[in-house]
């Protein structure tokens, strides 16, 4: 279990995606353990090792992807689920030692041509200074989720 522990000063990054269905057809996605690893954290030159998911409070997820000499591996812990408007999980980038666990939430927004997805990743303050990698990553990573949600 990735255990979080709010940082006193936390950093909240939040990225924003609209969809052309509905919350509950974006929802089963994020908790499809089939798809997690054609989209959570895989990237585009990177070779998945080990993908799963549990997709229950309590339960998490692993995913492992070989960059060159890296072996990325994000391991995360689901901790509210309700479907279809929130998932909240906390992970952990295990390829640094000094890597701390960070929280992530999802919200699901039904509009009248869909949803719109709000994530929101809270880390460590000393973390900022990655803002614009790590936006661009949940920016990666939710548009190879888009292509899951509309299969």
């Amino acid at each position: 279990m990735t255990e979080y522990i709010k940082p006193k000063n936390p950093f909240i990054l939040k990225t924003t995606r609209d969809f052309e269905t509905s919350s509950e057809r974006v929802f089963d996605a994020w908790l499809d353990a089939d798809h997690i690893a054609e989209w959570l954290f895989a990237t585009p030159d990177g070779d998945i090792k080990e993908a799963e998911m549990d997709g229950k409070v309590g339960g998490g997820f692993i995913v492992s992807e070989q960059r060159g000499d890296e072996l990325a591996r994000h391991i995360g812990t689901f901790l509210e689920i309700d479907r279809p408007n929130k998932i909240v999980f906390s992970f952990i980038y295990e390829a640094a030692e000094t890597s701390l666990p960070t929280l992530v939430t999802v919200d699901l927004i039904a509009t009248e041509s869909g949803c719109t997805l709000n994530l929101y990743h809270e880390m460590d303050n000393i973390y900022s200074e990655y803002e614009q990698s790590a936006k661009e990553g949940w920016n990666t990573i939710l548009q190879n989720f888009s292509k899951i949600v509309y299969e």
